[in-house]
């Protein structure tokens, strides 16, 4: 082509053309240099050769750098010539010598390779391609360090992004204080949620003592190591909470919160501010020159042969080292131990980071009613005190990281509970009447409007039922109100004979009136209520208008919609979803 150019003297052309030519020919010139060299070496696998088991024999191949070095079981390299047979009590007296993040992971060419996180780290970056052992070495890293240190000074946190094999096996143990997976991403999306609240809770804890950083604390919390399984996969499925972790990798080293992230590909999928503030990179067999580049400054992982799961090359910034990976004789065994240890040394388990998300379905605990003789004088018309105070109880509260119990505080003001037909108005209400009935010195009066106006009115009382319209007075007993389909009576232009009545209610400090409406375009905050409790309908306009921010509509999903109970608790200035309670006898009305 280049000489038909020139033979039409198209020479600007031709000029065009030339540095593509030189740059394929320099390109193939270097290719067939490889190639003659990788075939002078004569080290490539035979055909009947068998493959090496992990971490057994790495070289002959061309990875020159792994030849000769053979690792042993991990256990072998924790407790060299370790003679006692129960691993639990090595376990307990490495955890007496005190803290350490150093720990045996595998051989190197020198001897045993260690890896001191909190030194070299505080953060690590491993990369390997499918089968390369990424999951065997995070395991056993983890493994190590649960080994090495007790549960009151290191936690774990699994975020597995690859279905949940890889920490299943570990997640019983003492340290781990969250474990998820993909399969539940409103779980993980809670987990790194919780993550940053963890990270602002040291901040502030530093900020209060004077400290540098969280070693500097007399009793400092446990250091937490985040481990985070196919980050590649969580940055594809959660890419607005990829920040969240961005924030440990710059701001962890002084609170004592490490990350250790593996992925496939390194190159494009782990963000420039994570890697400058990663310093451990540990790169297992990849597929191409330019990922091992990525992590270590050279290509050599490229070159790992697939028979050799485990071998990796580690940098940590000064050098770069080969090393065989270490695997567990058994890993099942050993976190048994670690559990066996923790009950040794009256150890409990970790306090958990975050929970799981709302159930779809929540049964009311059966309420402890006041015996006599227990301090209250039920028909004395004593005040309710300190069990009134604590309010009732009628659901589980999501504050977006724990699960707590939603409780309704007597006399700091009426409750609205506002949603359609069919989303559980009334169970709503029977729950409630069910914790009131169980405090001492607390009244309860239930209305429901029935098809021929309101239905008779009954007052009840601990120990007595009677039938009457009048309300509490300043001395007696605090009245709970429940009122069911009050539209009528919040309506202005309604005629209901009960409207009167029902609006001093809502003024009278010594009554709690709790009322459902399916519409809160007659509710009026605070006049007519402090607190009120939204089961939203799905239609965006209707819920915002009913008071639910967009924030919290924005964590409903479809099936919360759709879910009897699921509600939104606002008051307070604070907004959370809840899941309300059911009666537990089927068919239990107040």
């Amino acid at each position: 082509m280049l000489a038909a150019m020139l033979a039409e003297g198209r020479w600007l052309f031709a000029l065009m053309v030339v540095p593509g030519l030189v740059g394929c020919a320099a390109s193939a010139a270097l290719s067939l240099r490889g190639g003659r060299r990788a075939g002078g070496d004569g080290g490539g696998p035979e055909p009947d050769e068998r493959p090496a088991s992990f971490g057994e024999r790495a070289g002959g191949d061309g990875d020159i750098g792994h030849r000769g070095i053979r690792c042993p079981p991990w256990e072998d390299l924790a407790w060299p010539g370790a003679h006692d047979p129960l691993a639990w009590r090595r376990i307990v007296r490495d955890w007496l010598s005190g803290p350490s993040l150093d720990v045996a992971i595998g051989m190197a060419a020198g001897g045993v390779f260690r890896l001191d996180l909190a030194r070299r780290g505080p953060h690590a970056l491993v990369a390997g391609t499918t089968g390369s052992g990424k999951s065997v070495l995070l395991q056993t890293w983890c493994l190590a360090l649960a080994c090495r240190n007790p549960p009151d000074r290191l936690n774990f946190v699994f975020l597995d992004f690859k279905g949940g094999s890889a920490f299943n096996r570990l997640a019983a143990l003492p340290h781990v204080v969250g474990n998820v997976c993909d399969l539940d991403l409103a779980h993980a999306m809670r987990a790194l949620v919780a993550l940053e609240a963890e990270l602002t809770r040291r901040e502030r804890l530093v900020a209060e003592r004077h400290a540098g950083d969280i070693g500097q604390l007399d009793d400092p919390p446990a250091r937490l190591v985040v481990v985070v399984d196919e980050f590649h996969a969580l940055r594809s499925q959660l890419p607005d909470y990829v920040d969240r972790l961005v924030r440990v990798a710059a701001l962890g080293r002084s609170l004592g919160m490490h990350l250790v992230a593996c992925t496939q590909n390194p190159a494009g999928q782990v963000t420039a501010d994570m890697k400058a503030n990663i310093a451990v990179n540990i790169c297992l067999r990849v597929r191409d020159g330019m990922q091992s580049a990525e992590l270590v400054g050279s290509p050599v992982a490229a070159s790992i042969s697939p028979s050799l799961p485990g071998a990796a090359y580690c940098s940590d910034g000064e050098r770069v080292e080969a090393l065989v990976c270490a695997r567990a004789r058994d890993l099942d065994a050993m976190a048994n131990a670690v559990c066996s240890a923790g009950r040794f040394c009256a150890t409990p388990p970790a306090r958990r980071l975050f929970s799981a998300p709302l159930p779809r379905l929540a049964v009311m605990p059966r309420p402890r009613r006041a015996a006599p003789g227990d301090g209250h004088d039920v028909d004395s018309g004593d005040g309710p005190g300190r069990d009134m105070r604590s309010g009732l109880a009628f659901g589980v509260l999501d504050d977006g990281v724990r699960l707590e119990e939603a409780r309704l505080r007597l006399g700091e003001g009426n409750v609205a509970v506002v949603g359609q037909p069919g989303r559980g108005k009334s169970t709503l209400l029977s729950v409630i009447a069910e914790a009131a009935r169980a405090l001492p010195g607390v009244q309860v009066r239930f209305s429901r409007r029935g098809e021929h106006g309101m239905e008779r009115v009954t007052l009840r009382r601990r120990g007595r039922s009677s039938t009457g319209r009048g309300l509490a007075s300043p001395a007696g007993p605090h009245v709970v109100w429940l009122a069911d389909d009050a539209d009528e009576l919040l309506d202005p232009l309604g005629d209901d004979p009960m409207r009167g009545e029902f609006a001093d209610a809502l003024r009278d400090p010594g009554v709690t009136v709790v009322f459902a409406v399916e519409s809160s375009r007659h509710v009026r905050v605070p006049e007519h209520c402090a607190t009120r409790v939204v089961l939203p309908t799905g239609d965006r306009p209707t819920d915002l208008m009913d008071g639910v921010p967009q924030e919290v509509l924005g964590r409903f999903t479809h099936e919360d919609f759709g879910t009897p109970g699921r509600a939104v608790l606002i008051g307070r200035g604070r907004a959370m979803p809840v899941q309300c309670y059911l009666l537990q006898s089927v068919g239990e009305t107040p």
